[in-house]
């Protein structure tokens, strides 16, 4: 659905976006993240017909933004991460008056901001006044006014900011909707957690340049040297032998027993080889409570392999 091939964008001295190169499915969500600065904004701009890169190219649909930059539009909505309001208009206008812009018919444009009204939950407010709107309203007018056109492809840029995490559920909600459609939804957050729950693929950036692209899972494994794992007991009295025990299997290293029957350990498996590990655990007959993975989240992956500052 969207093609990006060594894209490069300068601006004087500085270099915002260096040799940038991935594709993107349709119908799924994929996750930009990287440090201020990074040429997130950029990208999205560029991908969106508004920046000119320096070099590179970008495919939507198989579309160029050289050669068709009009069809691109049109395929498009884009969420910049400010955005303007006409206070002299309601909620209808401002949607009418974007449904105008992209020349939707006028017998079929009632219908479409409808549809908009109903998916978004505007409909509530829809006589209102667009500068008495809350935050979060605004971004659903937002939203509403990127997918007047029904595009195939929103590129997002950091749409949760600001937003009270009832009106983040409610966007996470919307975009993993949009996906459901068969719309393909590029989005840029610093809600890390929030992105490794919804994202299908995540694209991580550093200085411009690419680091990292694919699932979560899959960035994970690449990253991540081992689990430390946590095991609990029902009882203490079982601690001595299961700390023999541990020590005798292979990929387990610095057993730390504490009390109240529990133990942590490095486990230098595989994360698939971790059930077979509570088998042979529990087949032992130790009273487990509790046994848990310490996996790294996507504020520890995001550290680790990037440089800059977040």
């Amino acid at each position: 659905m969207l093609r990006v091939e060594n894209l490069v964008k300068d601006f004087a001295d500085t270099r915002a976006v260096d040799d940038l190169s991935f594709e993107l499915e349709r119908g799924k969500i994929c996750g930009f993240v990287g440090p201020n600065g990074a040429g997130k904004t950029t990208t999205m701009r560029i991908i969106s017909t508004l920046e000119e890169p320096t070099a590179g190219e970008v495919f939507v649909d198989g579309d160029s933004i050289f050669e068709e930059p009009y069809r691109v539009r049109r395929k498009i909505g884009f969420m910049p991460d400010h955005y303007g309001v006409y206070p002299a208009l309601n909620v209808t206008d401002y949607l009418e008056f974007y449904a105008r812009a992209y020349e939707i018919e006028q017998t079929w444009r009632s219908l479409r901001i409808g549809q908009i009204m109903d998916f978004t939950g505007l409909d509530k407010i829809a006589g209102k006044d667009v500068e008495t709107l809350s935050k979060g309203m605004k971004q659903r007018l937002n939203l509403g006014r990127a997918l007047i056109n029904d595009p195939q492809i929103m590129v997002m840029d950091e749409p949760a900011a600001g937003l009270d995490p009832r009106a983040r559920i409610e966007l996470r909600y919307l975009m993993k909707n949009l996906a459901e459609q068969g719309k393909t939804v590029f989005v840029s957050s610093h809600i890390l957690t929030e992105l490794s729950e919804i994202c299908d693929t995540v694209l991580i950036i550093d200085k411009g340049r690419r680091v990292t692209f694919g699932s979560f899972e899959e960035i994970q494994k690449e990253v991540q040297d081992g689990f430390d794992v946590f095991i609990k007991l029902t009882s203490p009295d079982d601690m001595e032998r299961l700390e023999r025990f541990l020590m005798e299997r292979p990929q387990i290293e610095n057993i730390r027993v504490s009390e109240g029957a529990q133990v942590t350990l490095a486990f230098l498996g595989q994360s698939e080889e971790i059930p077979a590990l509570i088998r042979e655990i529990v087949n032992a007959e130790f009273p487990v409570m509790e046994f848990k993975p310490q996996t790294m989240t996507m504020e520890d992956v995001f550290i680790q392999i990037t440089e800059g500052e977040f």
